[in-house]
C-alpha cells in the first residue's frame, strides 16, 4: 500500500547517511524517481532468488535480511532501520535478490526501480558515488555481522 506523505521536506532526506553528501539540487533529482511506500508488519520486500528490479530506502521502522544457505536461515543480528538500503543487488548481474527482506513492523521506505536508478547515476555521476559509496560501507558491515554471527553458532 502506498502512501506519500513521509517526506515533507525534500531537505530531510540530507539527515539520512545515504543522501548526507547530495546538494539539494541533487536530492530533487533522486526524490523525483522515487515512491514512498509503506509494508506491513511481516510484508515482503524482496524474496531471495527473485529477479531484483528495485532499491528500498528504509525511512521509518526496521527490516530483517534473511539469508538461506544450505537449508539454514541466517540473519543478522541488527535489523535494518532509519537511513538503511536494501534491494542492491538491482543494480548488479545478475539482478537477482541474494536476501529475503521482510518488515519488523510498519515500515515507510522510498522505492527506486533499477533502471530509473541507473539512468540517474548516468547523467549526475556525484549522486552515484554518494550512493555507492554509503552503499558499499554498508554492504561490508552486514557481511561482517553475519561473519560472526555464524562463527558463534
Amino acid at each position: 500500500m502506498a502512501q506519500f506523505v513521509f517526506v515533507k521536506d525534500i531537505n530531510q532526506l540530507a539527515s539520512y547517511p545515504v543522501f548526507s553528501r547530495l546538494t539539494e539540487e541533487q536530492l530533487q533529482k533522486f526524490y523525483q524517481i522515487c515512491r514512498e511506500e509503506t509494508f506491513l508488519p511481516g510484508a515482503v520486500l524482496h524474496k531471495q532468488g527473485e529477479p531484483a528490479q528495485r532499491i528500498f530506502i528504509i525511512l521509518r521502522g526496521q527490516v530483517a535480511e534473511e539469508l538461506q544457505v544450505g537449508g539454514r536461515t541466517l540473519s543478522p543480528i541488527q535489523p535494518l532501520g532509519a537511513g538503511d538500503v536494501t534491494g542492491c543487488s538491482a543494480l548488479f548481474p545478475p539482478n537477482v535478490h541474494t536476501c529475503t527482506a521482510r518488515a519488523i513492523g510498519e515500515v515507510n521506505t522510498l522505492v527506486v526501480e533499477a533502471d530509473r536508478m541507473r539512468q540517474l547515476f548516468d547523467e549526475d555521476c556525484e549522486i552515484a558515488r554518494a550512493f555507492y559509496r554509503h552503499v558499499v560501507g554498508a554492504l561490508h558491515h552486514r557481511m561482517r555481522t553475519l561473519e560472526m554471527t555464524t562463527a558463534r553458532k
